[in-house]
């Protein structure tokens, strides 16, 4: 499965943390640049990876944790199918990305998040 990261949020003195991690490195095909209407330059990486998004999602998660980045969080992108994007904690909340503080669902309005996590009280 090929798998697009984006690093568009992530410092670019840091991206050879996960294009270079070991957990990852064999999968790398090629980083590029992509110009869209909403943003300027986007960053991605594509890897080419045998797994599952999610799999891979947790892998990140771990390289991030490994190399002290915890301010950074791993979301898929609910938009563009086969993305991850790496953000930081704060600026989630400007791009229109809520996330539940229980359980770390993403959701893309105010309204959706507070239903999801009252339902974390039922049970």
């Amino acid at each position: 499965m090929e798998i697009n990261v984006d690093l568009s949020f992530f410092p670019e003195n840091f991206a050879p943390i996960i294009t270079n991690s070991k957990e990852i490195k064999s999968f790398f095909l090629k980083n590029y640049r992509n110009s869209n209407q909403n943003s300027s330059n986007s960053k991605m990486s594509i890897f080419e990876f045998p797994g599952s998004l999610d799999e891979f999602e947790e892998i990140l998660k771990t390289i991030l944790q490994k190399n002290s980045l915890n301010q950074y969080v791993v979301v898929q992108d609910t938009e563009t199918e086969n993305t991850i994007a790496i953000l930081k904690g704060g600026d989630m909340g400007q791009l229109g990305i809520l996330i539940c503080d229980f359980c770390g669902a993403v959701f893309s309005s105010e309204d959706e998040k507070y239903l999801h996590q009252r339902a974390h009280f039922l049970f």
